[in-house]
């Protein structure tokens, strides 16, 4: 059996840590682009981390998960299981670091675990090219937030 290399994106953005960590997590229903990369398409009204998973919820109240934190550590790294639309045993792995650099955080994602799938190659390689939109949108987020005021209150647990 071939391994499929995981898929690695970085994005850095102009904010400390911990309001690029919080941005990510407490403010993904804001940048995430639910109309072309959710379950639900046009129905989708929100996403977000609620009670350690990530809903994605029409307007209508329907719901799909997907996935489930497995680390949170504000302000450095959260990981989940990625299977929104599948069945949770047919799950990736994300992971996202937050690194101090000059200049602000380098943010990386790291997506593995690619054997779930019935074809490996294939899930890797729609990821690889849905991740750069993602984050292009979180970057975007992350710069229009130092132009508004800050929600009060820090990243609070899933």
């Amino acid at each position: 059996m071939t391994t499929v290399p995981p898929v690695r994106r970085e994005v850095l953005v102009e904010a400390a840590p911990a309001v690029a960590f919080e941005v990510f997590t407490d403010g993904i229903g804001r940048w995430w682009p639910l109309a072309e990369l959710s379950v639900h398409g046009g129905r989708a009204g929100s996403v977000g981390f609620v009670d350690g998973v990530i809903v994605e919820r029409t307007g209508s109240g329907d719901e799909a998960v997907w996935g489930t934190v497995t680390r949170w550590e504000p302000p450095g790294v959260v990981a989940f299981s990625w299977h929104p639309g599948r069945p949770a045993d047919v799950a990736g792995l994300v992971e996202v670091t937050f690194a101090a650099v000059e200049g602000g955080t380098l943010v990386t994602l790291r997506h593995s675990g690619w054997e779930s799938y019935a074809d490996p190659a294939a899930a890797r390689a729609e990821y690889d090219r849905g991740w750069p939109t993602v984050l292009g949108r979180y970057g975007g987020e992350v710069a229009a937030r130092a132009v508004r005021p800050a929600p009060s209150g820090p990243a609070r647990r899933p």
